[in-house]
């Protein structure tokens, strides 16, 4: 065969294989991905996601996202099996996070993959609310990617608060006046949950916000100055009081936080400590959402704050899917999604601009507006300090209800705590 006859041959065999080589090619390159999520969120909003995620892969047919829930405690036993898994190596692909240290940890062991480069490529700085990527970044480099922008304060059963003719309070006289008024009239102020320590902690932050202000409140959870100082014991007693003239729901030590908004709702209580998750958490419990409303905890301070944290999705840097992970959670975080879904698979977000429907979830809606207008808010301690720093924090926090602590030895206590802990670490 002439030399000219054997490459024309060659040439028309590899014209026929190309579309073979080519389709080969493109199987390899849409191999079946299985996207293990891992969150907190159950019950009927887990069926709400998994829905959304089934359609995710409709439209990315070689993805399946397996939506895996570890609900409990708070943060205490998903912090424990989400560890579990990522020491052992069979952590999820894509996981929820709280902020501070409770991800600081992940990110110290080398579990949370660095995600500038996604920010850039999805043009995320330009997505969300600007304090909650903030909170995400340590050391200049970020590690997470803001699902929800998360404030909590007073919320109060709207009969009740009319019944006894209240207005909003001002200052945090205003508020003790309030409280003395509902007492006096048979309601208690406020209704907690102490069980896991994590609800009391939330009107002793906001206490402490009061009688430092924010500068002094931030050093403070930096360790930079003395908690033996007298802006924490008046803090400390401040609480004390809510604790003394019965403010507080009896038994508060010993009832889990669910449990508490029984009374609120029931109206024995005036208020309850909670989060823009209570409009959503109202409606499932089956009350009206309409009898709930809320203010933010007058500090007597510039800028105005309340504690607020974001909720993030992180990346096991050990996942072998990190770019499929990537484009599921840039997918996730959508304004699109976001807002058709809102109220039902997703409960909050940080997506600037998307708010629930101000006609179906009004209160939700009024939350947000008020949530972006701050400056700047603080993290709850249970997000400040370590576990060991922490356990000691909540054992004075206790100690002053159960009078284990005054208010003097409480602050001495912990001072000597702190310094013995940045000793060590």
């Amino acid at each position: 065969m002439l030399l000219k006859e054997r490459k024309l041959l060659f040439v028309s065999i590899f014209a026929l294989l190309l579309p073979v080589i080519f389709f080969a090619t493109n199987v390899s390159a849409q191999e079946e991905v299985e996207l293990r999520v891992m969150t907190v969120w159950g019950g009927e909003q887990k069926e709400y996601l998994d829905d959304l995620f089934a359609k995710y892969s409709e439209t990315h047919p070689n993805i399946t996202v397996k939506h895996e829930v570890s609900a409990g405690s708070g943060a205490a036993t998903y912090q424990e099996v989400l560890k579990t898994g990522l020491n052992s190596g069979t952590g999820p692909d894509v996981f929820f996070e709280w902020a501070g240290t409770l991800s600081g940890t992940i990110i110290d062991s080398g579990y949370a993959e660095p995600l500038d480069r996604y920010y850039e490529e999805y043009n995320w700085d330009d997505r969300f609310i600007d304090w909650s990527v903030g909170s995400l970044t340590r050391d200049k480099v970020t590690y997470g990617v803001p699902l929800t922008a998360r404030g909590m304060t007073f919320w109060y059963n709207v009969e009740v608060w009319e019944s006894l003719d209240l207005e909003k309070p001002e200052s945090y006289e205003d508020l003790e006046a309030i409280a003395k008024k509902a007492k006096e009239n048979g309601i208690y102020p406020i209704a907690l949950g102490g069980k896991f320590n994590w609800m009391t902690m939330r009107l002793l932050d906001y206490l402490i916000e009061v009688t430092t202000g924010p500068e002094l409140h931030d050093q403070l959870n930096k360790l930079e100055t003395s908690w033996d100082r007298p802006e924490v014991i008046e803090a400390f007693s401040l609480f004390k009081k809510w604790v003394d003239n019965q403010w507080i729901t009896p038994g508060f030590l010993n009832v889990a936080p669910a449990d508490s908004r029984i009374p609120f709702w029931n109206g024995q209580a005036l208020m309850i400590f909670e989060g823009n998750w209570m409009p959503p958490e109202t409606e499932a419990a089956g009350y009206d959402t309409a009898n709930l409303n809320f203010f933010f905890g007058p500090t007597g301070h510039e800028p105005l704050r309340i504690t607020g944290f974001p909720e993030q999705f992180m990346i096991n840097s050990d996942s072998e899917h990190k770019d499929e992970a990537a484009e599921f959670i840039n997918w996730f975080t959508s304004r699109e999604v976001q807002e058709a879904n809102y109220g039902t698979a997703i409960t909050g977000t940080a997506v600037e601009g998307v708010t629930a429907d101000p006609e179906e979830r009004p209160r939700s809606y009024q939350f947000k507006e008020e949530l972006v207008k701050l400056k700047e808010v603080f993290p709850p301690t249970d997000q400040v300090f370590k576990s060991e720093l922490l356990h000691e924090f909540f054992q004075v926090q206790n100690g002053l209800v159960t009078g284990e602590f005054t208010p003097e030895s409480g602050a001495e206590y912990f001072q000597e705590q702190s310094e013995e802990w940045k000793e060590n670490n």
